[in-house]
């Protein structure tokens, strides 16, 4: 099953589109038997499981394709018969695939949470011969975002309120609107890790924003770059991702920014499951040097 299919069924926003031509129609139907598992948040467990199909009612034409001996009196192949018996062919997996798009027109795919068959999962796609979109979800994206997305509120401080908006926003199919947010997190969590590294002698604020022939560093990916060992390397690594926030809001269309949110939202998450788990680590140090600290002074 192609990841564009898995991608689409998770983090697509309402009325969003994906491509398709005939030759996705093996993947599609696969697709709308539920054959992809969503590993998502179920919002009644409070976990990310992973949830199996409730066996999706799809219906499929059968095909009706004869190949026949295109030869010539020599038993060789003739070119242009074979020409025209294979454009027949096409031809009629084309019918055949327009009578699929017409008998699953609207389709609903219901899924179980692996750990409770009582929390469900379902998704209501519009099928047509040239995409699939996403017409129906429940519970909504933002009900699946939010709450995982809770535990970042005391890293965020009043920027928590911002991430939330953004993810309801974007759940609504407003691109640009949570752009903006998302936008402003990004750009607080990069400078943020930025006075990390100039509070350990790393770097300086002039390194940071100019070039060393005294050009004002604009692009985002190169401070990006600069942060390495700070920021998570997935990020560090491929910043070229995150240099769309240094465009301004008016040069991104609805659609443009609809399709980068979900990249970057998880960006965000990485830079702070990262701020989190040093936070921890550092809290179990403290813990433990304390509760070694009061058995060294037992042992006296």
């Amino acid at each position: 099953m192609g990841n564009k299919f898995d991608q689409f069924l998770c983090e697509a926003s309402l009325y969003e589109k994906l491509d398709i031509s005939i030759d996705d129609m093996d993947n599609i139907i696969e697709f709308l038997k539920g054959q992809i598992k969503p590993d998502v948040f179920c919002t009644e467990c409070q976990e990310k499981r992973i949830f199996n199909s409730k066996t999706n009612k799809v219906t499929v034409p059968k095909e009706n394709l004869c190949i026949v001996p295109a030869l010539n009196s020599s038993g060789e192949a003739n070119p242009e018969h074979t020409k025209a018996i294979y454009s027949g062919i096409r031809q009629r997996k084309m019918e055949n695939f327009n009578r699929f798009v017409e008998s699953n027109r609207i389709t609903m795919l219901k899924y179980q949470c692996s750990k409770n068959k009582s929390h469900q999962l379902v998704y209501v796609m519009l099928l047509s011969e040239s995409y699939i979109m996403k017409i129906g979800q429940h519970p909504s994206y933002r009900d699946i975002e939010s709450p995982q997305i809770k535990k970042f509120q005391k890293v965020l401080g009043e920027h928590y309120s911002e991430l939330n908006r953004a993810v309801g926003l974007y759940s609504h199919k407003v691109g640009i609107g949570s752009f903006v947010y998302l936008r402003r997190i990004i750009e607080k969590l990069v400078y943020d890790k930025f006075k990390e590294a100039e509070q350990m002698g790393v770097l300086t604020e002039e390194q940071f924003e100019y070039q060393e022939d005294g050009k004002h560093r604009n692009g985002m990916e190169e401070k990006i770059k600069l942060l390495k060992g700070f920021l998570p390397d997935l990020i560090t690594e491929h910043p070229k991702l995150y240099g769309v926030v240094s465009k301004g809001i008016h040069e991104l269309s609805e659609d443009e920014c609809l399709k980068y949110f979900p990249v970057l939202k998880d960006g965000i998450v990485m830079i702070l499951d990262d701020i989190v788990a040093k936070k921890e680590k550092k809290k179990a140090e403290e813990e433990y040097k304390k509760s070694l600290g009061s058995i060294l002074t037992e042992l006296k």
